[in-house]
């Protein structure tokens, strides 16, 4: 099985436009996409196509709704962050837990160890993702950040 097959959603990172032929849907990209694809060129991430630890297009229906991705690779402990976006009309139908389960996947074939995440204090339904795929929450002193973290 490919790893579109197997995850569901585009795995050639986040492209200018939509890839192989996909349409956006009209809410994509999100003002966080743009923020997060921005961030990950500044901080030097490698091309898509040469490795894992990049941003992907979240697919339904042959439309991109949404990203998920690595903030960078593992560092020396084995650990990544991960963040997500799907377009907020979309929100509570199960597509960022499936996409979130999907690239923990993505990081456990790596070998990465454990797995971090960040939501804002009122985003619940970022929450419930998280914590549905075998997150905990972790006590950390900043404010405007709750913090999730998964182990194996």
């Amino acid at each position: 099985m490919d790893q579109r097959d197997r995850l569901g959603f585009e795995a050639t990172g986040l492209l200018p436009g939509p890839a192989d032929g996909l349409r956006w849907h009209p809410e994509y990209p999100t003002e966080n996409t743009l923020i997060g694809y921005r961030l990950s060129v500044e901080a030097g991430q490698p091309e898509p196509d040469t490795t894992p630890w990049w941003m992907y297009h979240v697919v339904r229906d042959d439309q991109v709704v949404g990203n998920i991705g690595f903030h960078g690779p593992p560092d020396d402990q084995g650990r990544v962050e991960i963040g997500y976006d799907i377009v907020d009309s979309l929100w509570g139908q199960g597509i960022g837990s499936a996409a979130c389960a999907a690239i923990i996947g993505i990081a456990r074939d790596a070998g990465v160890t454990e797995v971090t995440a960040e939501t804002e204090p009122d985003n619940l339904g970022s929450q419930r993702i998280l914590i549905k795929n075998g997150f905990v929450r972790v006590d950390v002193d900043e404010p405007g950040a709750v913090r999730f973290r998964l182990r194996w």
